[in-house]
């Protein structure tokens, strides 16, 4: 006990270094994006490497169950691609669905104000940043920075991001959020109270972004609130996902990223 109490005042000056070290980049990482982007693009390959170790083993003992579910997974999503892109309010030569790249998720956080999800495609998998990401039930985020064999996402449980949303049955545009409490539940914002909404009305995504296509699911009327002052509803849409289980995800590639990008700068 002496040596060990000996050690520590002999090297007090590093250890008290190494801590104040500690502090000052977890101080940076949650409270400035730039620092945030700048250090997360730094350590996403070592969090990567040591994760995917850890994936792999699990993924070793549950590997009959683990293929069961990708299978249904695949099932799914061409099921909703049929239905959402194929159906009658859109022709089929206008019907496009994004090619995908399937990743597996290898780390995720739910209990941040910022929630990012770690998953094991990168560069050399053709993956780029700013690709929405979705699985068989809806959307899960957007990736933000990449590696060679690893990428990150912003989730949508994420109080920077807002996602534009529609209510289906209506066709009513808004704003969907996450307000930082049940990783469960987000927010849908500008929807004129005028709007007859009804609990379980399915909540999806409104097409008039670069990320997502229209139609893809998010999730359904749990409550809602009328702002008399404003004329809005603010409303409480449960989510389809459950973000504290995620496994498999698809990566979509929005072929016309470009072309639109250029028309605004422009």
């Amino acid at each position: 006990m002496t040596s060990i109490i000996n050690s520590i005042i002999k090297y007090r000056n590093l250890i008290i270094y190494l801590l104040l070290l500690f502090f000052s980049f977890n101080n940076l990482y949650n409270n400035s994006s730039l620092h945030f982007l700048k250090i997360g693009n730094i350590s996403i390959s070592i969090a990567g490497f040591s994760a995917n170790i850890i994936d792999d083993f699990k993924t070793y003992f549950d590997l009959i169950n683990e293929n069961k579910l990708l299978k249904e997974e695949n099932l799914i999503l061409k099921k909703n691609e049929l239905e959402n892109y194929g159906n009658n309010t859109v022709s089929k030569s206008e019907s496009h669905f994004p090619s995908t790249i399937s990743a597996n998720v290898i780390r995720n956080t739910i209990n941040k104000k910022r929630n990012f999800i770690l998953i094991d495609k990168g560069s050399n998998n053709g993956v780029s940043i700013d690709r929405g990401v979705i699985n068989s039930l809806g959307i899960i985020g957007i990736i933000n920075n990449v590696s060679n064999d690893y990428s990150s996402i912003i989730s949508i449980l994420n109080s920077d991001l807002k996602i534009n949303a529609i209510i289906e049955r209506l066709s009513t545009i808004g704003s969907l959020y996450w307000d930082g409490y049940s990783p469960k539940k987000m927010i849908l914002s500008d929807i004129p109270s005028s709007n007859q909404i009804k609990i379980g009305d399915t909540i999806v995504t409104g097409g008039m972004s670069f990320y997502f296509p229209k139609g893809i699911p998010i999730g359904s009327i749990s409550n809602y609130k009328t702002n008399i002052t404003e004329g809005y509803f603010e409303i409480e849409v449960s989510l389809f996902n459950d973000f504290s289980s995620l496994n498999n995800v698809y990566i979509l590639d929005k072929l016309d990223n470009e072309q639109i990008n250029k028309l605004i700068s422009n």
